[in-house]
């Protein structure tokens, strides 16, 4: 059984990079250029922070000090990479709002959450990502920065990556079985099982990470599979599942069997729309993806399920873009799209925020990767 997972596992490694992309994990020469100069985070940039972490705290509306703003993660150090985030902390002592810690954090992240989900800010191409966390929270990571101060609390030190693939591997593979195993029980309508289960595997993965950064700091096999898990959407799919199997174990609907999608509305819409004069703007998206064959599945019936995603209008199988391995379909499919309110803000918004995950949440897609750029239709 082991040996059969780590061959799994191997497949989707060499699967044209579907899983990870090793070389976003070497160690730069520099702190990222377009953040700092003389070991400094350039000025304009900490005060948009400070603008950002004031606006997100007044949104919250707690009667609460700010003790520091601090830029910190793989931007802040000298990992930095095209999947980069910009982790802005709000560091708050969580007693000054209520003596349960964990009521106050479960909070927190909700709102969080939901203004990270509203807003899509980026500074240089890279997302901003706010938290907030407990003063006597202590933070493993070897670059923070106080944004407030405008100096260094934990300066970093360039030291070369010594990454233990092999273990990584393991640990990650491990990890995306357990959630698949809770995407089957959301499948079977077993939604207060899963619900629970969610709330213990993101309590045992943020231990799992936690642990490694304290043993063996970033490039620790546990805090590499972390993001591994990150960035082919795992962590989405979890946070999914979690909140769609509470809505669903809390609802009461007559003859409610599960989530399906109303496909005949989505194309009259779609048709209505195309009625109005008015001038379309279309977009081409290519989503390479992974159908786990035992989930029963096709790349036909998955076609068909991004059909439905709002805002998608054809859906196009790439030639010579497909292959098979012991476990899982491989595809690249060319997903054009317009006219959604998202598409129109812009379609690197669409398909961040519609598209993928709307992929994502089809039964059996294991993961989902934009190869390039949206691009315009006739360009």
């Amino acid at each position: 059984m082991i040996h059969t997972i780590a061959k799994n596992l191997r497949q989707i490694f060499e699967e044209d990079n579907l899983f990870v992309d090793k070389d976003t994990f070497i160690v730069q020469d520099t702190l990222h250029p377009d953040f700092w100069e003389d070991g400094k985070l350039k000025e304009f940039i900490r005060l948009r922070l400070i603008t950002i972490a004031q606006d997100f705290f007044d949104s919250i509306g707690v009667d609460a000090e700010v003790k520091d703003i601090t830029f910190t993660g793989s931007l802040a150090n000298y990992n930095w990479s095209n999947f980069s985030d910009i982790d802005l902390h709000l560091i708050v002592d969580f007693k000054d709002i209520d003596e349960n810690r964990d009521l106050v954090k479960e909070m927190f992240d909700a709102k969080r959450f939901m203004w990270n989900q509203i807003h899509d800010i980026g500074i240089n191409g890279f997302e901003v990502e706010v938290y907030v966390q407990d003063e006597s929270e202590p933070h493993e990571s070897t670059g923070v920065y106080s944004v407030l101060n405008n100096e260094w609390i934990t300066e970093p030190n360039r030291t070369e990556a010594n990454i233990d693939w092999e273990n990584v591997t393991k640990k990650a593979l491990s990890l995306m079985d357990r959630i698949d195993r809770i995407q089957s029980l959301f499948d079977q309508g077993e939604f207060q099982r899963v619900y629970d289960h969610t709330l213990k595997m993101k309590e045992k993965i943020r231990k799992f990470r936690q642990s490694g950064l304290q043993r063996e700091g970033e490039y620790s096999p546990e805090n590499i599979a972390f993001k591994v898990l990150r960035r082919n959407g795992y962590l989405e799919k979890l946070s999914t599942l979690k909140t769609v199997s509470y809505d669903k174990k809390m609802s009461i609907t007559k003859g409610d069997k599960g989530i399906k999608i109303k496909v005949e509305s989505v194309v009259t819409n779609w048709k209505s729309f195309l009625n109005e004069e008015k001038e379309i703007t279309s977009y081409i998206a290519y989503v390479r993806i992974a159908l786990n064959k035992g989930m029963g599945i096709s790349k036909g019936e998955a076609q068909s399920e991004i059909r439905a995603i709002p805002g998608v209008t054809t859906v196009s199988l790439m030639p010579d873009a497909t292959s098979e391995g012991d476990v899982y379909y491989y595809a690249t499919f060319g997903i054009r799209f317009c006219c959604d309110p998202a598409a129109q803000k812009s379609p690197e918004f669409y398909v961040k925020k519609v598209l993928l995950p709307g992929v994502k949440r089809i039964s059996g897609v294991t993961v989902a990767r934009v190869i390039g750029v949206p691009e315009e239709e006739g360009k």
